[in-house]
Protein backbone atom coordinates (compact mmCIF):
# COMPACT_ATOMS: atom_id res chain seq x y z
CA UNK A 1 0.00 0.00 0.00
CA UNK A 2 1.58 3.47 -0.92
CA UNK A 3 1.81 5.60 1.88
CA UNK A 4 -0.25 8.29 2.02
CA UNK A 5 -2.44 6.73 -0.22
CA UNK A 6 -6.01 7.46 -1.15
CA UNK A 7 -8.99 5.79 0.30
CA UNK A 8 -9.94 4.05 -2.87
CA UNK A 9 -6.17 2.94 -3.08
CA UNK A 10 -6.16 1.24 0.29
CA UNK A 11 -9.90 -0.30 -0.38
CA UNK A 12 -8.44 -1.68 -3.53
CA UNK A 13 -5.41 -2.86 -1.60
CA UNK A 14 -8.06 -4.53 0.51
CA UNK A 15 -10.57 -6.12 -2.33
CA UNK A 16 -9.91 -5.37 -5.40
CA UNK A 17 -10.07 -2.49 -8.26
CA UNK A 18 -13.61 -3.61 -8.86
CA UNK A 19 -15.15 -1.01 -6.83
CA UNK A 20 -13.53 1.88 -8.08
CA UNK A 21 -15.65 1.35 -11.65
CA UNK A 22 -19.03 1.68 -9.60
CA UNK A 23 -19.97 5.33 -8.21
CA UNK A 24 -22.49 3.34 -5.84
CA UNK A 25 -19.57 1.36 -4.04
CA UNK A 26 -17.21 4.25 -4.42
CA UNK A 27 -19.61 7.09 -3.33
CA UNK A 28 -22.27 6.72 -0.30
CA UNK A 29 -20.75 3.55 1.01
CA UNK A 30 -17.65 5.08 1.73
CA UNK A 31 -19.16 7.82 2.80
CA UNK A 32 -21.61 5.86 5.64
CA UNK A 33 -18.51 4.20 6.06
CA UNK A 34 -16.76 7.36 7.77
CA UNK A 35 -19.82 8.20 9.74
CA UNK A 36 -20.47 5.33 11.23
CA UNK A 37 -16.79 5.03 12.31
CA UNK A 38 -16.92 8.53 13.58
CA UNK A 39 -20.08 7.80 15.75
CA UNK A 40 -18.08 4.73 17.26
CA UNK A 41 -15.43 6.82 18.77
CA UNK A 42 -15.38 8.68 21.90
CA UNK A 43 -16.62 12.13 22.29
CA UNK A 44 -13.56 13.03 23.99
CA UNK A 45 -11.56 12.16 20.69
CA UNK A 46 -13.66 13.74 18.23
CA UNK A 47 -13.65 17.24 20.20
CA UNK A 48 -9.47 16.76 20.13
CA UNK A 49 -9.87 16.71 16.57
CA UNK A 50 -12.84 19.07 15.99
CA UNK A 51 -13.17 22.36 14.25
CA UNK A 52 -14.11 25.49 15.88
CA UNK A 53 -17.36 26.10 17.45
CA UNK A 54 -20.24 27.82 16.39
CA UNK A 55 -20.64 30.99 17.98
CA UNK A 56 -24.51 32.31 20.10
CA UNK A 57 -24.67 35.28 20.60
CA UNK A 58 -28.58 35.46 20.74
CA UNK A 59 -31.75 33.59 21.63
CA UNK A 60 -32.27 32.17 18.37
CA UNK A 61 -29.63 29.41 18.80
CA UNK A 62 -27.99 27.48 15.76
CA UNK A 63 -28.90 24.99 12.96
CA UNK A 64 -26.96 21.81 13.60
CA UNK A 65 -28.69 19.76 10.69
CA UNK A 66 -26.46 17.49 9.83
CA UNK A 67 -24.20 17.73 12.58
CA UNK A 68 -23.03 15.55 16.00
CA UNK A 69 -23.22 17.66 18.75
CA UNK A 70 -20.05 17.27 20.92
CA UNK A 71 -20.30 19.95 23.89
CA UNK A 72 -22.39 23.20 24.77
CA UNK A 73 -20.96 25.51 26.80
CA UNK A 74 -22.32 29.12 27.79
CA UNK A 75 -20.57 32.46 29.33
CA UNK A 76 -22.32 33.57 32.53
CA UNK A 77 -21.36 37.08 32.57
CA UNK A 78 -20.99 39.80 30.14
CA UNK A 79 -17.86 40.84 31.42
CA UNK A 80 -14.92 38.25 33.10
CA UNK A 81 -17.75 34.91 32.78
CA UNK A 82 -16.82 31.78 32.95
CA UNK A 83 -18.08 28.87 30.66
CA UNK A 84 -20.52 26.65 31.75
CA UNK A 85 -21.33 23.68 30.14
CA UNK A 86 -25.28 23.34 29.02
CA UNK A 87 -26.52 20.15 29.92
CA UNK A 88 -28.72 18.99 27.68
CA UNK A 89 -32.63 18.11 28.14
CA UNK A 90 -35.78 16.95 26.25
CA UNK A 91 -38.52 19.31 24.96
CA UNK A 92 -40.42 19.18 28.49
CA UNK A 93 -37.55 19.33 30.33
CA UNK A 94 -36.45 22.71 28.54
CA UNK A 95 -40.27 23.95 29.00
CA UNK A 96 -39.29 23.97 32.71
CA UNK A 97 -36.44 25.07 32.46
CA UNK A 98 -37.87 28.13 30.96
CA UNK A 99 -40.09 28.75 33.82
CA UNK A 100 -39.24 31.21 36.25
CA UNK A 101 -41.90 29.89 38.67
CA UNK A 102 -40.65 26.09 38.67
CA UNK A 103 -37.48 24.62 40.77
CA UNK A 104 -35.84 23.59 37.59
CA UNK A 105 -35.44 27.25 36.31
CA UNK A 106 -32.06 27.53 34.59
CA UNK A 107 -29.69 30.05 35.48
CA UNK A 108 -26.59 31.43 33.65
CA UNK A 109 -24.80 29.01 36.45
CA UNK A 110 -26.23 26.28 35.38
CA UNK A 111 -27.22 26.38 31.53
CA UNK A 112 -29.21 23.90 29.89
CA UNK A 113 -29.76 22.98 25.59
CA UNK A 114 -32.54 21.50 23.45
CA UNK A 115 -32.33 20.26 20.32
CA UNK A 116 -35.64 21.48 18.06
CA UNK A 117 -36.72 19.49 15.61
CA UNK A 118 -40.03 20.33 15.13
CA UNK A 119 -39.00 22.26 11.97
CA UNK A 120 -37.43 21.37 8.50
CA UNK A 121 -33.76 21.80 10.01
CA UNK A 122 -32.79 21.13 13.34
CA UNK A 123 -31.57 24.14 15.49
CA UNK A 124 -29.66 24.02 18.85
CA UNK A 125 -31.45 26.34 21.76
CA UNK A 126 -29.57 27.57 24.84
CA UNK A 127 -31.23 29.01 27.24
CA UNK A 128 -30.75 31.46 29.50
CA UNK A 129 -30.63 33.28 26.14
CA UNK A 130 -27.30 34.01 25.16
CA UNK A 131 -26.14 37.56 23.84
CA UNK A 132 -23.35 39.96 22.13
CA UNK A 133 -22.52 41.41 25.35
CA UNK A 134 -20.17 38.74 26.66
CA UNK A 135 -22.66 35.86 27.54
CA UNK A 136 -22.06 33.69 24.12
CA UNK A 137 -22.57 30.10 23.44
CA UNK A 138 -20.48 28.22 21.59
CA UNK A 139 -21.68 24.66 19.82
CA UNK A 140 -18.90 22.29 18.72
CA UNK A 141 -20.01 19.45 16.54
CA UNK A 142 -18.61 17.07 14.26
CA UNK A 143 -19.95 17.21 10.04
CA UNK A 144 -21.39 14.34 8.74
CA UNK A 145 -20.02 13.55 5.65
CA UNK A 146 -23.33 14.32 3.25
CA UNK A 147 -24.11 12.32 -0.02
CA UNK A 148 -23.22 14.62 -2.21
CA UNK A 149 -19.52 14.85 -0.78
CA UNK A 150 -17.05 13.06 -2.70
CA UNK A 151 -14.52 11.24 -0.24
CA UNK A 152 -13.05 8.79 -2.53
CA UNK A 153 -9.51 10.95 -2.84
CA UNK A 154 -9.40 11.05 0.91
CA UNK A 155 -6.42 10.53 2.22
CA UNK A 156 -4.58 10.15 6.26
CA UNK A 157 -3.67 14.03 6.07
CA UNK A 158 -7.29 15.04 4.52
CA UNK A 159 -8.64 12.68 6.75
CA UNK A 160 -7.63 15.05 9.90
CA UNK A 161 -7.54 18.81 8.36
CA UNK A 162 -10.60 18.66 5.99
CA UNK A 163 -12.89 15.96 8.26
CA UNK A 164 -11.34 16.43 11.64
CA UNK A 165 -10.69 12.74 12.46
CA UNK A 166 -7.46 11.26 13.71
CA UNK A 167 -5.48 10.48 10.29
CA UNK A 168 -4.37 7.22 11.91
CA UNK A 169 -8.59 6.26 11.72
CA UNK A 170 -7.73 6.20 7.53
CA UNK A 171 -7.31 2.04 7.84
CA UNK A 172 -9.96 1.42 9.99
CA UNK A 173 -12.28 3.20 7.25
CA UNK A 174 -10.50 1.46 4.59
CA UNK A 175 -11.92 -1.38 6.42
CA UNK A 176 -15.55 -0.64 6.84
CA UNK A 177 -15.56 0.77 3.56
CA UNK A 178 -14.54 -2.51 2.09
CA UNK A 179 -16.72 -4.38 3.79
CA UNK A 180 -20.19 -1.94 3.56
CA UNK A 181 -18.78 -2.55 -0.54
CA UNK A 182 -18.27 -6.51 -0.13
CA UNK A 183 -22.05 -6.06 1.59
CA UNK A 184 -23.29 -4.66 -1.31
CA UNK A 185 -21.75 -7.40 -3.47
CA UNK A 186 -22.67 -10.67 -1.67
CA UNK A 187 -26.81 -8.58 -1.99
CA UNK A 188 -26.17 -8.34 -5.54
CA UNK A 189 -25.14 -12.15 -5.80
CA UNK A 190 -28.10 -13.31 -3.69
CA UNK A 191 -30.53 -11.30 -5.74
CA UNK A 192 -29.77 -12.78 -9.42
CA UNK A 193 -28.76 -15.91 -7.88
CA UNK A 194 -25.03 -16.32 -9.38
CA UNK A 195 -22.00 -18.23 -8.37
CA UNK A 196 -22.70 -19.65 -5.38
CA UNK A 197 -18.92 -20.66 -4.86
CA UNK A 198 -18.58 -16.66 -5.47
CA UNK A 199 -20.68 -16.10 -2.81
CA UNK A 200 -19.50 -17.94 -0.17
CA UNK A 201 -16.16 -16.73 -0.82
CA UNK A 202 -17.06 -13.17 -0.32
CA UNK A 203 -19.01 -13.60 2.61
CA UNK A 204 -15.56 -15.33 4.21
CA UNK A 205 -14.20 -12.03 2.75
CA UNK A 206 -16.00 -10.29 4.85
CA UNK A 207 -15.80 -12.20 7.91
CA UNK A 208 -11.61 -11.38 7.83
CA UNK A 209 -12.69 -7.70 7.21
CA UNK A 210 -14.94 -7.61 9.97
CA UNK A 211 -12.42 -9.08 12.59
CA UNK A 212 -9.42 -6.42 11.58
CA UNK A 213 -11.77 -4.06 11.18
CA UNK A 214 -13.04 -4.55 15.00
CA UNK A 215 -9.34 -5.55 15.93
CA UNK A 216 -8.22 -2.11 14.30
CA UNK A 217 -11.38 0.01 16.26
CA UNK A 218 -9.85 -1.71 19.40
CA UNK A 219 -7.10 1.44 19.14
CA UNK A 220 -9.83 3.65 19.89
CA UNK A 221 -12.88 2.25 21.58
CA UNK A 222 -11.01 -0.57 23.75
CA UNK A 223 -14.23 -2.12 25.28
CA UNK A 224 -15.77 -2.84 21.68
CA UNK A 225 -16.32 -6.41 21.30
CA UNK A 226 -13.25 -8.43 20.04
CA UNK A 227 -13.50 -10.48 17.27
CA UNK A 228 -15.35 -14.32 17.33
CA UNK A 229 -12.40 -16.52 17.56
CA UNK A 230 -9.68 -14.27 19.29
Amino acid sequence: MADGGTITQRITDLIGAQHSTDALYSGDLINAAINEVADMLPIDLLMKYSSSPTSVTSGTGASIEGEKVLKVIRVDANSGGIERECKELDRAQYAQARDSGSIHYATVFSPVYHIDSMNTASNLDIFPDCNNSGQEGNIWTFSYIDDSEDTTAVTAATLSSSHFLPSELIHAIALKSSLNILKAYISNQIQDEEDIELLGMLQKQCELLEKDFITEMQRYVPDMEKPKGE
